[in-house]
């Protein structure tokens, strides 16, 4: 058995498929959450389950440390989550995180204000959405801005982020309105963004201190995400000069470590723009793993024995999609478009037989976890059914 690895918020689908990728390559995998129905905790590829403390109850750094003392842990895979649970012990922990030991660039990492301005001063402001930063008591004009309009919350007032702080605007002046709300919320500043068009793209990165050890690039097979702004369906695909601009940004934000790129393509015109960057891993990584770009196991040896990657070419065309909850969210979105809802529900229909689609939870090694959770998705689906039929 290779070194012990914790894996972290194993409810989510991300955090998931880096379990399989640890357990698959020989890796003593502990999965842990504080949710017990999490589904990574039954896997297959799991050698050890435990549930913990909410990341918000002082007692988690506590349980944290005891856990990888009594299992002799030699990484931790980091989440959003756990980064933000263990920010004021950073310095216990970097030596089990496969990021940078500068806690200042692990949260710039995740910070979207921070970013826009680290890549302002660096000149990166090309493949950017038209973008501002407001403060308290700023009133800002958007009347240039292009519609939607986003507006995101950036810091705390004590460097924290403070709750959701993500609005979709269909005016300027709605814009407005969001941002003094988000404002009020707690946030000590807001980046505005003007709407963007095209495909959604991400662009997966390890990078180490010397740039990018290993790439990926997906496009979203749908012209349109649904509503919840997730690649519910998508293929690999590589575009060179997006990924440039990734490993670009990257780089100038001192990232070490796995993430995401996010962007939006115009098929047409090739033309892109940057959205954000996830710091973490990232909902399609099961395509990543299914096109040859094990991130996770390279993760691993680079931060544990010190070995970099061989040049990976990512297999093209592989599709893999998120059948539950994000096909059907998406099916629901397209059912109500004008256009012909017959052949979007046989499409929808034949993914669920076509070979050459690969579903995210059904993972060769571990696919009665695909089953179950199907099974727990469909009875809250027809529990909330039940409960919107008897108001």
């Amino acid at each position: 058995m290779k070194p012990a690895i914790l894996v972290p918020d194993v409810q989510t689908r991300a955090q998931l498929a880096a379990l399989r990728s640890l357990g698959r390559a020989g890796y003593e995998t502990h999965a842990v959450s504080s949710e017990p129905q999490a589904m990574g905790l039954k896997s297959t590829y799991a050698r050890a389950a435990a549930l913990h403390p909410h990341y918000d109850d002082p007692a988690f750094c506590d349980w944290l440390a005891a856990y990888v003392k009594a299992n002799a842990i030699r990484m931790i895979v980091p989440s959003g989550g756990l980064l933000s649970a263990v920010r004021a012990r950073f310095a216990e922990f970097s030596a089990l995180l496969p990021v940078s030991p500068d806690p200042a660039v692990v949260y710039a990492g995740g910070d979207k204000i921070a970013a826009y301005e680290c890549w302002r001063a660096a000149g990166l402001l090309d493949h950017h959405p038209q973008t501002l930063i407001a403060r308290a008591g700023d009133v800002p004009d958007l009347s240039g801005f292009p519609l939607p309009i986003y507006v995101k919350g950036g810091r705390g007032a004590d460097g924290e982020v403070v709750g959701v702080g993500f609005h979709q605007c269909l005016s300027a002046q709605d814009a407005q309105d969001a941002i003094r709300r988000t404002l009020a919320a707690g946030y000590e500043s807001v980046l505005v963004q003007g709407g963007v068009t095209g495909r959604q793209v991400g662009v997966s990165l390890l990078m180490g201190a010397e740039g990018p050890l290993a790439g990926n690039v997906v496009v979203d097979c749908h012209a349109e995400p649904h509503s919840k702004g997730t690649m519910s369906l998508r293929r690999s695909e590589w575009h060179q000069d997006i990924y440039e601009d990734a490993a670009r940004r990257l780089s100038a934000l001192g990232w070490i470590g796995c993430a995401m790129v996010e962007y939006r393509r115009d098929d047409d015109s090739g033309d892109f723009h940057v959205i954000e960057v996830n710091a973490r891993f990232w909902q399609y990584l099961h395509l990543d793993l299914h096109a040859g770009v094990d991130f996770p196991r390279l993760a691993a040896e680079w931060f544990l024995e010190g070995r970099v990657p061989p040049p990976i070419k990512p297999r093209q065309d592989v599709v893999c999609r998120d059948t539950f909850p994000g096909e059907f969210a998406w099916l629901a979105n397209a059912l109500r478009r004008p256009g012909s809802k017959a052949a979007r529900l046989g499409a929808f229909l034949w993914r669920f037989i076509d070979p050459r689609i690969h579903a995210d939870l059904n993972f060769p090694g571990d696919r009665a976890l695909y089953f179950r959770e199907f099974r727990r998705f469909a009875a809250n689906e027809i529990r909330a059914l039940h409960r919107k039929t008897t108001l």
